[in-house]
């Protein structure tokens, strides 16, 4: 394998810097490139602004961020993509320990998410369009899911990873998913990874895994009711593949094959472990009121809907490409309580008021009061309206009584 330590970081074509990886150090260094210093582009307005002009910046010694600086760290894939790329790396024979995170970026290239490209990549990912199979990567995608590195390859297969890797290896999260382009009227579905080709709009497919639990089913329903509560989503639906029932959502990073630049909130503010951490975020970044109501929705939703898995990575700010910084919709609500876990284990991810459970109203009126938010009891019980149609959704798509049962009880949990 080639060995390239040093990478060119690249937004809408301009030069934004370059990362090096120190093997001495065990550590990458970016610089800002002179001429993208005059942009005044902020694309890291806190944690790496242009004032900082070229002197070096080391990356975050810290698993999350793999020893990168947490704009660029944010480009690397979850779970799942990591998945793909290690069996990938696996079945060309390289060994995992011969990648470092540099490396890792020039195989992401431009297939990323958010509008951040890296050169130069290894001819890993096509830049042409292809024709998808949902059905054949749906089943290959959980034989990937279940087998790891252990799975055995048959031709066909080999064909199989290639689209896989193409086209799944840059999400986030941990549950199957791939990228892709989809024609509403003729339901062709392409490769989504280059410029979308005309009529077609680009989306991540959530694959329904087959498990007792259905996942996909509940995020539709969870889709429903948000957008219902006034929460801005991205378009969404499920579709029937073969036997599967999956979850479509349109994707906020890409207009009209426009990148968006996106960085989640664990990039534009490291170490963030509370919701009062993001009102902070708003204010520095001087967000429009619209913002902060928003935020406050989606905090009650996950609170009431009992969406525990809701991490840092699961918030984003959107950077158009004239530098106007905005919240992006919000994407991955859904149920997450885990029915085999300790109560102590189902809690929230960041915190309110200090407390991640027994979160309740008085809480959440200390943080509207704080940061202005109008009409907040007004607020809070639009949400509950919202999540009492659960039961109702739940039956109309035939999820089964005692999931309908236990997700109810969950809910009924909160104030």
């Amino acid at each position: 394998m080639e060995n390239i330590n040093l990478v060119k970081v690249i937004l809408w074509d301009k030069t934004v810097g370059y990362i090096y990886w120190d093997e001495k150090l065990r550590n990458s260094i970016f610089e800002y490139d002179d001429k993208f210093l005059d942009s005044n582009l902020e694309i890291s307005p806190l944690e790496m602004p242009l004032k900082y002009g070229t002197v070096p910046m080391l990356g975050i010694k810290d698993k999350l961020f793999q020893n990168l600086p947490s704009m660029i760290a944010d480009s690397l894939p979850d779970k799942w993509g990591t998945s793909i790329l290690n069996a990938w790396l696996s079945k060309n024979k390289i060994k995992k320990s011969h990648l470092n995170p540099v490396h890792r970026l020039s195989y992401i290239a431009s297939t990323g998410m958010g509008a951040l490209e890296y050169e130069p990549a290894n001819k890993l990912v096509s830049e042409n369009t292809f024709e998808v199979n949902t059905e054949d990567l749906y089943d290959f995608s959980k034989a990937v899911l279940n087998k790891h590195n252990d799975i055995i390859l048959s031709s066909k297969d080999s064909l199989l990873w290639k689209d896989l890797v193409r086209i799944g290896g840059s999400p986030g999260g941990k549950r199957p998913k791939v990228i892709i382009s989809m024609n509403n009227e003729t339901g062709e579905i392409r490769s989504g990874q280059s410029e979308t080709l005309k009529g077609f709009k680009q989306y991540i497919l959530k694959f329904d895994d087959e498990s007792i639990f259905p996942f996909t089913k509940i995020e539709y329903i969870y889709y429903l009711m948000a957008t219902n509560a006034g929460i801005d989503m991205m378009p969404s639906s499920i579709k029937r593949y073969g036997k599967t029932i999956n979850f479509l959502t349109e994707r906020f990073d890409r207009i009209n094959n426009e990148k968006i630049h996106t960085q989640t909130l664990t990039a534009i503010y490291p170490y963030s472990k509370s919701y009062e951490d993001i009102f902070k975020v708003l204010k520095k970044m001087n967000l429009n009121y619209n913002s902060y109501e928003q935020m406050f929705l989606r905090i009650v939703f996950n609170i009431l809907g009992r969406n525990i898995d809701d991490h840092n990575k699961k918030f984003s700010f959107c950077m158009n490409q004239n530098g106007k910084w905005t919240l992006s919709p919000a994407y991955d609500i859904t149920f997450s309580v885990d029915e085999s876990l300790f109560d102590f284990m189902n809690r929230q991810s960041l915190t309110v008021n200090r407390k991640d459970h027994d979160i309740n109203q008085d809480d959440l009126l200390n943080i509207a009061k704080l940061y202005d938010i109008r009409n907040q009891k007004s607020l809070i019980e639009k949400v509950k309206d919202s999540l009492s149609n659960f039961s109702r959704l739940a039956k109309e798509l035939d999820i089964d009584s005692s999931t309908i049962q236990f997700i109810s009880k969950e809910l009924k949990k909160s104030f």
